[in-house]
């Protein structure tokens, strides 16, 4: 784990005022988009960031620094609660019950010029990066990642076998890793 990584878990664990602060200001940027990539509305992406902050500050312990790095950790978080969300909102779209709120939101961002631009960059390294894959591995990525299928779901609709899907997985997010390390 990265020192800067280490000392924001430790600083949350330990209830430093404005820990939380400064972890909104190191992370949420690229967990927001993640959560956007996945849901597809910025309102529920900013709830989803505001429960995993939340969980975060409860539950610091939650984390174990052996398991890996603090910032995956977060994504990994992010996009499960994203999945999660989107799952409950397509069951409550197949048991009919209204969900009209979720057209009617305000976009309430407050990102400023720079920040935005630090995010576009981002996400044009990471959508040129997955540009760079092949076109089966990026299919069962975007089902897992974006459509929130799990590996049998996938195996299922694209009538391939399950390790079949989760090598393609695999091998896509190695590829993915070295070609946003190479960028940086």
């Amino acid at each position: 784990m990265s020192l800067i990584q280490s000392i924001h878990w430790e600083r949350i664990r330990d209830r430093a005022p404005d820990s939380l602060a400064e972890l909104y200001d190191g992370f949420a940027g690229a967990m927001f988009s993640l959560a956007l990539e996945v849901l597809g509305d910025r309102w529920e992406a900013e709830e989803v960031i505001q429960d995993v902050f939340a969980y975060i500050w409860k539950k610091p312990e939650a984390y174990s620094p052996e398991k890996g790095k603090f910032s995956s950790w977060l994504l990994v978080i992010t996009r499960n609660r994203s999945i999660d969300r989107l799952r409950s909102r397509k069951r409550k779209v197949v048991h009919g019950e209204p969900i009209e709120a979720l057209s009617n939101r305000q976009d309430h961002s407050s990102r400023d010029g720079a920040e935005q631009a630090v995010l576009a960059d981002e996400r044009e390294n990471i959508k040129n990066a997955f540009a760079q894959l092949p076109a089966d591995q990026k299919e069962v990525l975007e089902l897992n990642y974006f459509k929130g299928l799990n590996h049998q779901e996938i195996s299922d609709l694209l009538k391939l076998s399950l390790g079949t899907v989760k090598s393609r997985i695999r091998l896509g997010m190695e590829k993915l890793r070295r070609t946003l390390t190479s960028l940086r």
